[in-house]
């Protein structure tokens, strides 16, 4: 009969498996943070996939917060995404978009409606990534009179320098053919204006004159769900958790001996 004698410390096991449920909640923490960083990183992509074109602004978007030992939990989301106005969240969750800044200062100076948006028209000066350049939104508010009802002291004045930029362009409202009484009245003399609703610029030549539409007034602009937010951050936790997981805890075996390959045995 073949007798085998083992022998082996089992204080020292007994002290190294005190010592990884101790480090238990740091190894889960790590997993965590290493499955957040690769959720991030798919949801950058699946905005570079999903949007035309998106600016460095829309790619850097997204709020990190990492976990830690005593809070196991962590989040990959909107900057600023507790309020309702956040632009992306249209584009997670359908609907319309919220107003733009110039737009809620268009409604409070009582030239555009609440339920309208501004879309970008021929006469819109556009940078590379389609949007409607700062500049040319801020002379379109200063000329309309818009800045004061939204705390801000940019209107144009008769100054030298004001009457000359208006020479060039001059932008005015026009509402589609509808009169408007008291202040704000869209009336040229006696004529109601018909162009279509939106901000126009009337550019002046030595030869005469001629209009462009640079914003337009549309009902709403309702985005179906092109960005899948949820589910590119559920397919990464799935598929990425468990390996990251079996991985930090093999280097934390490793550290204290307990490893397949270790001498805790």
């Amino acid at each position: 009969m073949l007798k085998m004698n083992i022998r082996f410390d089992a204080s020292q096991i007994a002290k190294s498996f005190g010592e990884l449920q101790q480090e238990h909640p740091n190894v889960m923490a790590q997993a965590i943070n290493d499955t957040t960083r690769e959720v991030r990183e798919a949801q950058v992509a699946a905005m570079r996939s999903s949007f035309d074109n998106p600016t460095a602004f829309t790619l850097r978007a997204l709020n990190t917060r990492f976990a830690n030992r005593n809070t196991l939990q962590a989040t990959v989301w909107l900057k600023d995404g507790a309020t309702r106005a956040h632009y992306l969240l249209p584009q997670i969750e359908g609907g319309n978009r919220p107003l733009k800044r110039f737009e809620e200062i268009l409604v409070r100076a009582g030239l555009m409606r609440s339920n309208e948006r501004a879309v970008p028209g021929p006469g819109a000066k556009l940078d590379a990534y389609g949007n409607m350049g700062r500049g040319q939104i801020v002379q379109i508010l200063s000329q309309l009179q818009a800045f004061s009802l939204a705390g801000f002291d940019a209107n144009a004045t008769n100054s030298k320098r004001s009457k000359a930029k208006r020479s060039k362009v001059e932008y005015f409202v026009a509402h589609g053919g509808e009169s408007r009484q008291g202040r704000g009245s869209w009336k040229r003399g006696d004529k109601v204006q018909h162009l279509p609703r939106g901000v126009w610029a009337r550019h002046r030549f030595s030869s005469g004159s001629a209009v462009k539409p640079v914003l337009l007034f549309v009902n709403g602009t309702r985005y179906g769900k092109r960005f899948d937010f949820v589910g590119t951050a559920q397919r990464v936790i799935d598929t990425r958790f468990k390996p990251l997981y079996e991985q930090r805890m093999q280097r934390q075996l490793a550290k204290l001996g307990l490893d397949a390959g270790g001498q805790g045995a």
